[in-house]
């Protein structure tokens, strides 16, 4: 894998009748998810694989981003959806040498949570972690690029605040 791109899941509704699983994008959570894939394309954040979690909103995430992408193999996972970090990064390391570019779609705290230990493991700057300290909005995005020796690097955090 040369390339991992994290994201949260854009803005959803509060609730939905069947429950936390089936709640949906609002208007803004569609239009920020779509802007932030158009912002990675133009990046060169172009994943080849994603892993997305079963729950609507990641899902909606997901078809609103990737319109920017081309071919993608796509894997809807049931089990992303109330994943730990731990799990999280278990499944990016069971398929990484499969791709060349990965992107997670998944729920906070674990994406948070892995995003900031994947920094703490690269010994990142001070700079950086007090960056992603200060939380991980809706639809925000971490990418790393990885070295010849596959250690991850810090490339960048996109939140859609960012993009206005």
């Amino acid at each position: 894998m040369r390339q991992l791109i994290l994201m949260r899941h854009a803005e959803a509704q509060p609730s939905s009748e069947s429950g936390d699983v089936g709640r949906a994008l609002t208007p803004r959570g569609l239009e920020d998810a779509g802007r932030m894939g158009q912002a990675l394309a133009e990046r060169g954040a172009r994943p080849d694989h994603a892993l997305v979690s079963a729950a609507q909103r990641a899902q909606q995430t997901w078809d609103a981003a990737c319109t920017a992408f081309g071919d993608v193999v796509v894997e809807i996972e049931r089990a992303l959806y109330d994943a730990d970090s731990a799990t999280l990064r278990d499944r990016i390391e069971a398929i990484e040498d499969d791709c060349g570019s990965l992107m997670l779609v998944a729920h906070n705290p674990a994406i948070h949570r892995l995003a900031v230990d994947l920094l703490v493991d690269q010994a990142a700057a001070p700079s950086t972690l007090e960056r992603l300290s200060g939380g991980f909005p809706p639809g925000s995005v971490v990418i790393y690029t990885a070295d010849s020796s596959g250690r991850l690097a810090y490339d960048g955090f996109l939140r859609p605040s960012d993009l206005a």
